[in-house]
């Protein structure tokens, strides 16, 4: 099975993991990569680098940096349509978007026969005006299947008239990287409480700075990876909170970082708010606080308590007090702890990378079997008569 897959942040093999997972684990797949040259992730600039399991094409782009404004460099496209000439192209572009809108396009015109099957990750029910309205349709007539991270993702995709197939195929974790710290005795220092992600409106920096303010009795640190705009007020907040001093910013680090940062937390929070552009998607930080042996604390936004499950505590989001409590109750609670690290190493193993490549194969293969079934029920033996009666109208014409 020749498979193409595009998409704008599979910029290096960190970031490749499910299509790496997928090439080692069925070997009948010929997966060839396309990216764009360069993408901002998590704050940091990314270049993008080739990967020694399967061919990787760039792309620059065009008209924006805006992830559902942007068009490809078709030229890439076209030649990967042609020469790689995939059965399935795997797109991971919003329906409602221009790069969406140009893959399907391309693909119309160099490879109609490639089934086509689409990754969403919107969880926000938006009525798009005008042409996005129409592109969002038609890329949905024209797909033949698409998955969606979380369930929340699902819903939308239901409401806005998507009735194919729709398997939920979250993002995955490597287990190799994300590894649960050795066991370390009481040492009677304070417990360290993270934050790792953006710092943008809408994650709920403000009602994380509430709920330590109520917990400045209780002995704890604060340990932020990552940057964004909230950075400052959230450094202003604690500061007139006397709560400066505790917490330690590292900044926007690159991807390879992350996993030893995890290494130095007791506890780890996320308090994202609803807003007109934000509702938890995924939450990807939780499967990797779940395999580093991490207990997690999450809002009830969007996916975070989909993914949470048993393995953390939930709390209301927006509700500062709630939040202090679930902290304190962690704190305080060593055997809580440890039942939370406990669940969520066994809850992680449906995150590992392996098994979203398990779950991507089986949607390809079920696309493909569909289509299958459907050339050979449309097959029908031409007759003479009509093939002269085809070529006569040409001929007319």
């Amino acid at each position: 099975m020749r498979v193409l897959r595009i998409a704008h942040a599979s910029l290096t093999p960190a970031l490749r993991q499910r299509e790496r997972a997928i090439v080692r684990c069925y070997p009948d797949v010929d997966l060839e990569v396309i990216t764009t040259e360069r993408w901002r992730e998590a704050e940091i600039e990314v270049a993008a680098a080739p990967d020694d399991l399967f061919p990787v094409r760039t792309a620059r782009t065009h008209l924006s940096k805006h992830i559902q404004l942007f068009a490809y460099d078709p030229r890439p496209l076209i030649a990967a349509l042609r020469e790689h000439r995939p059965h399935l192209i795997d797109m991971g572009a919003e329906a409602y978007s221009v790069a969406g809108a140009q893959i399907l396009t391309l693909c119309n015109w160099f490879a109609p026969q490639a089934q086509v099957v689409m990754q969403s990750n919107q969880n926000i029910l938006h009525n798009y005006p005008f042409p996005f309205s129409w592109l969002e349709q038609r890329a949905f007539r024209r797909v033949a299947a698409a998955y969606a991270c979380s369930e929340s993702v699902r819903e939308v995709l239901r409401a806005k008239g998507f009735v194919k197939p729709a398997p939920i195929i979250p993002f995955g974790v490597n287990t190799e990287a994300f590894r649960p710290r050795p066991p370390r005795e009481e040492s009677g220092q304070p417990l360290t409480i993270g934050y790792i992600g953006r710092m943008l409106p809408g994650k709920g920096l403000n009602v994380l700075a509430d709920a330590l303010e109520k917990l400045k009795g209780e002995a704890w640190k604060l340990l932020v990876v990552g940057d964004g705009s909230e950075r400052e007020s959230f450094e202003r907040q604690l500061q007139a909170y006397g709560l400066r001093e505790r917490a330690e910013f590292t900044g926007a680090v690159q991807l390879t970082e992350v996993p030893a940062y995890f290494q130095k937390l007791d506890l780890m929070i996320i308090p994202t708010e609803t807003t007109k552009r934000i509702r938890e998607q995924f939450g990807r930080v939780i499967v990797e606080a779940m395999a580093s042996g991490v207990p997690v604390i999450g809002s009830t936004c969007g996916a975070i308590p989909e993914v949470i499950g048993d393995a953390g505590l939930v709390f209301p989001e927006g509700d500062a007090e709630a939040l202090a409590g679930a902290v304190k109750q962690l704190l305080s609670d060593r055997s809580l702890r440890e039942r939370l690290v406990a669940a969520g190493l066994e809850r992680v193993k449906d995150y590992s990378w392996e098994r979203v490549a398990e779950k991507t194969y089986a949607l390809y293969q079920q696309v493909m079997t569909s289509a299958r079934s459907v050339s050979m029920d449309s097959a029908r033996p031409f007759k003479a008569g009509k093939i002269n009666d085809v070529l006569a109208s040409h001929i007319d014409a």
